[in-house]
């Protein structure tokens, strides 16, 4: 199965222009063409619904087709009824009676949506390839300024001028005078508490939510590879996947003497499941700086060490068939992995000065290391600028005068990053670690690899998260609480326990001994320093070894793989890989 389409739109009172013989569409109306290897549910005349949809219910039923009725009720409501019945990874087109197109992006954002718009024709595609032709692209180099800036300046944005994302919820509008992006699902309908809904009770709604929906996904494919870092979200969906997945597979990649060792959590997470693991060890020779990392991403975001990680999926895919990747990508962001007191002002809000806030301020102690009181002055100080809204913090670092303007514009913000009044401080920072959640890693665009699921995105999920008071997260001074008690007694009390967290960084220390003057020295001759984003005084006063151990490896890197992406689609001939 290939998730990945490509959709030609003409609005009303306008004509498709003639299509090609030699790639005929899937599916053809007088307004729309539909090109797809992924699953459809066609509503008449009126649409299509392109990827895995299922039912919400317990347990939830993956459907292939709609009776009339049910179509009807979700052209009617411009897709409202589908995202209140329904979930998935999907994208849905709707033809209006009066015909208006509507393209919605469902919530989790398991299928990607890149836009190109044009006065007499709209584009959509899950692939940035799909749109763009390498060689035949302007980039917009203020879009990459914002994502040096960090996560929380990126929106709508590609770095391709003339393409944008359609946002996970959102709803594209287009009439014959013009296109208009809504905001169909927000974050904000779910953020409310259910009554009397005490922490055990949403352990226990949330490991049967979980269970569900994760083991609904693995009924879409029959050879799953899960990468698991020994961490509780990848360990949760091995968890859930393995009673109905007969063909599990795990990878982890190790980095032995530093905390990219995660061999020990699991080892014990593959004895409790008993599934097969590969765990090799990242590979140097597998990374080269001089090539771009993953060239069919939106924006050049993506760290070396996805190279090694593609490696080890071929040489895997290699001995038996892979026909999805799953991951516990945001979980941390879905499970409200707070590090602050933001959980403290929640409660008092919500409940007043007693002895439950100070419990939560005994568990925000416990989990930060900081004292009661200091916890307490930083809730109060939550508290005071609460009507301040999420604050962005940038990195400017290494960044050249033009590029720090753009990245301090407030321009193309993230929708969710705008709380309405009176969001509890938790609530809205909980909210925004869901935004950046959306902007997760995809190896490999969907029209020619496997899909890449990132489950514990589902909606059912999101929305069960959302509603569970940001104190109950923290409960016994441990991150994620609620998830780590819903799967209590399913996974080994070590990962349960674990308070630590695996990464990456001592491969990527690894790859910037090796290949960080490479990457400075095309830094300092290249585009990014051209278009005036680099300091080249900073890359150059970087060859110094003083500053090491300050972090300015990541930031070169950062820049090389930047450099790269651009030069991927300006240059083909002189980049392919």
């Amino acid at each position: 199965m290939r998730l990945s389409f490509r959709l030609a739109l003409a609005p009303s009172g306008k004509t498709l222009p003639p299509g090609d013989a030699a790639a005929p569409p899937t599916f053809e109306l007088p307004q729309a063409r539909l090109w797809t290897a992924a699953p459809v549910i066609e509503l008449g005349d009126a649409g299509w619904i392109v990827g895995p949809v299922f039912r919400r219910a317990m347990p939830s039923g993956r459907i292939t087709d709609l009776d009339p009725a049910e179509c009807q009720a979700i052209v009617t409501t411009r897709g409202q009824t589908l995202l209140d019945r329904y979930w998935g990874g999907y994208v849905a087109l709707l033809i209006g009676g009066d015909g208006t197109l509507s393209v919605i992006r469902d919530p989790s954002g398991m299928m990607p949506c890149y836009l190109q718009p044009g006065e007499s024709l709209v584009t959509l595609a899950s692939d940035m390839t799909a749109l763009a032709a390498r060689g035949q692209v302007t980039i917009d180099y203020r879009a990459l300024a914002r994502m040096f800036a960090g996560i929380d300046t990126i929106g709508r944005k590609t770095g391709i001028a003339g393409i944008e994302e359609l946002l996970p919820g959102e709803r594209l509008r287009i009439t014959s005078t013009r296109n208009q992006v809504e905001q169909a699902w927000i974050p904000w309908d779910h953020v409310h508490p259910v009554k009397r809904q005490d922490f055990e009770e949403a352990a226990k709604i949330l490991g049967a939510t979980l269970k569900d929906n994760i083991g609904a996904w693995s009924t879409c494919f029959d050879q799953i590879l899960v990468g698991v870092s020994g961490g509780l979200d990848s360990s949760i969906v091995a968890a859930a996947l393995g009673p109905r997945t007969p063909h599990l597979r795990c990878l982890t990649m190790v980095e032995p003497g530093t905390d990219g060792d995660e061999r020990r959590y699991v080892d014990a997470l593959i004895q409790k499941l008993g599934v097969q693991l590969d765990a090799p060890i990242y590979d140097l020779d597998a990374v080269n700086v001089m090539r771009p990392v993953l060239p069919h991403f939106p924006l050049p975001y993506a760290a070396h060490f996805c190279q090694a990680i593609a490696v080890e999926h071929r040489r895997i895919a290699g001995e038996e068939p892979v026909s999805a990747y799953f991951s516990g990508n945001g979980g941390d962001n879905v499970f409200c992995s707070l590090n602050s007191a933001a959980p403290f002002a929640d409660r008092l809000f919500a409940n007043g000065p007693g002895l439950a806030l100070v419990a939560t301020a005994r568990d925000l102690a416990d989990l930060t290391g900081s004292g009661m009181i200091e916890v307490a002055r930083q809730g109060w100080a939550r508290i005071r600028r609460r009507r301040s809204g999420h604050r962005i913090r940038r990195d400017l670092s290494g960044l050249g005068p033009s590029a720090i303007a753009a990245a301090m514009a407030e321009e193309d913000r993230h929708p969710w990053l705008t709380a309405p009044p009176g969001t509890l401080p938790g609530k809205a920072a909980h909210v925004a670690m869901l935004a950046r959640a959306q902007k997760s890693i995809e190896l490999y665009p969907r029209a020619d690899a496997p899909p890449q699921i990132a489950p514990l995105l589902s909606q059912p999920i999101v929305e069960l998260c959302l509603s569970i008071p940001s104190w109950h997260w923290v409960r016994g001074g441990r991150d994620r609480a609620v998830a780590r008690a819903a799967f209590a007694g399913i996974l080994p009390d070590l990962l349960l326990e674990r308070t630590t967290k695996g990464s990456p960084s001592g491969f990527i220390q690894r790859i910037y001994a090796a290949q960080g003057a490479a990457a400075r020295s095309m830094l300092i001759g290249g585009r990014l320093v051209e278009a005036g984003l680099i300091d080249s005084r900073w890359l150059v006063q970087s060859s110094d070894g003083d500053w090491q151990d300050d972090g300015r490896h990541l930031r070169i890197l950062t820049f090389a793989a930047a450099e790269t992406w651009v030069r991927w689609w300006t240059d083909p001939e002189d980049n392919d890989h």
